[in-house]
């Protein structure tokens, strides 16, 4: 088969690295070509060719219109194979990135090219900014990275027999086995806003005395990196056990050798690499358990029960208008750049509900707002004691001797159902469907949009306005 893996660019990430591990596990299976908007820094395993069109609109200046789009990438694949590919792989057209690629897939499907889009991403999911007032191709095959998305997309209105799930094959990291001292409980991450860095410094407070938290990356948007300094500053103003730039001043392996276990606070994530990697090399992983994500991890036999899926925090810890204000504030601008109606009644009841116990997750808060609660734990006995009277798992990211079963088991359910040749025989058996299958479906978005702007997931972490930046969620 001769696959055409189409996507605005192959930078270093986490679509690219799916295109990659595709293209790896398929092996000779397949021919590829990858068409994308700009050429990559990197070396790269197999055929790419440039289509300037396809990148990102701020980094464009083609000037072209969607059919000689259209007909550039058609040239550009006949260029390469002489008959023209036998399907299109479509990575994230939907996003909004790109003003045009939505009505270009829409051109390539009504000319009877064999199309399947693959959503790493929804727009309607905390993205108002990249979404597209029009309707997402039509009668083409789809696929999805989770399981939750696979139902909100059957619920908007595609029929099974054109909705593929393929889970992200997993490439285990091997590491040295050394003598490095195991002292840092590594967070592996690029250090954006949804991965939830205040409270990798909440769990700092519970550690035992010879271990710090340690993170990897930092990110690369200006609003990130305001959010992200600003931790650095307050960790330091502190003294607390986190460090940051890891993967940055220091080899990744060697960093690995030093890790005694890894934790996850994120509070969104796409499919969810973090809760399967650290088995691969042997650590036990802590933290915040995202239930609509991992149920497809525990359906396959992961043990993931000592993760939490919250971190209660008491309303007297902070600012209780102060967070009101922001979090109605942040909601309210949300569904509006969404174009979705509200009653400033519902959202104080939902408000109300969420709070009605004396508690808020700490992962709802804004960072200055987690900050204060942080203060508060770490110089008031008695908060600390209630914190962890209110959340015990808290203190687990100490344990480490008794995990190697969980860690063993763990390791055996990723090396088999995230292989490589699982991954391999999952993309023949969905191109198959695309060549031979024609479906005629389309997407409800506004089932899109109510299934994933509900009042528990408006995380003020993820809204500008939070940052005094302007109202604009992210």
């Amino acid at each position: 088969m001769k696959i055409a893996f189409l996507h605005y660019h192959l930078r270093p990430g986490g679509v690219t690295k799916v295109i990659e591990g595709q293209i790896d596990s398929m092996g000779d299976a397949v021919e590829p070509l990858a068409v994308v908007g700009e050429a990559p820094a990197h070396t790269v395993s197999f055929p790419f060719t440039v289509v300037p069109a396809l990148a990102y609109d701020r980094d464009r200046n083609d000037g072209k219109n969607p059919e000689e789009i259209v007909r550039s990438i058609l040239n550009e694949v006949s260029t390469f194979w002489r008959w023209g590919a036998d399907l299109f792989h479509i990575h994230n057209p939907t996003l909004g990135k790109n003003k045009d690629l939505n009505t270009v897939v829409k051109i390539l499907i009504s000319m009877g090219i064999k199309v399947l889009i693959q959503i790493h991403d929804f727009a309607e999911d905390g993205r108002p900014t990249g979404y597209i007032d029009e309707e997402y191709p039509e009668n083409c095959h789809y696929a999805v990275i989770n399981k939750r998305d696979y139902g909100i997309l059957i619920r908007a209105g595609l029929i099974k027999e054109g909705l593929h799930f393929i889970p992200n094959p997993i490439k285990p990291h091997r590491i040295p086995d050394n003598k490095e001292k195991k002292d840092i409980i590594l967070y592996p991450v690029r250090a954006i806003r949804r991965k939830n860095i205040g409270e990798a410094v909440l769990l700092s407070l519970f550690l035992n005395n010879d271990v710090k938290i340690g993170i990897t990356l930092e990110p690369t948007s200006a609003l990130d990196m305001k959010s992200y300094t600003g931790w650095i500053d307050f960790v330091k103003s502190e003294n607390l056990k986190v460090l940051f730039r890891l993967g940055i001043e220091n080899d990744y392996q060697t960093v690995l050798s030093r890790s005694r276990s890894m934790i996850t606070t994120s509070i969104k994530e796409g499919f969810g690499l973090s809760f399967l990697e650290p088995w691969t090399v042997g650590r036990m992983l802590y933290g915040r358990l995202l239930p609509d994500i991992c149920s497809d991890f525990k359906e396959k036999g992961l043990q993931l029960g000592h993760l939490y899926e919250r971190v209660s925090v008491p309303l007297e810890f902070f600012n209780r208008h102060r967070f009101y204000i922001k979090w109605k504030n942040c909601y309210r601008q949300k569904l509006r750049m969404y174009g979705m109606s509200f009653k400033e009644s519902k959202i104080d009841e939902d408000f109300h509900r969420l709070t009605g116990d004396g508690l808020i997750d700490f992962g709802c808060l804004s960072e200055d707002i987690q900050k204060q609660v942080i203060l508060n734990v770490l110089k008031s006995a008695n908060s600390f004691k209630k914190m962890l009277d209110l959340n015990p798992l808290l203190e687990n990211t100490n344990f480490f001797n008794g995990s190697f079963e969980i860690i063993e088991k763990n390791k055996r359910v990723v090396e088999e159902k995230y292989s490589f040749q699982r991954n391999k025989n999952t993309l023949i058996g969905v191109y198959n469907s695309v060549l031979n299958r024609t479906v005629t479906h389309s997407i409800d978005k506004k089932v899109l949009l109510e299934a994933f702007n509900t009042a528990e997931k408006n995380h003020l972490l993820l809204c500008d306005s939070a940052y005094g930046e302007g109202n604009i969620p992210y």
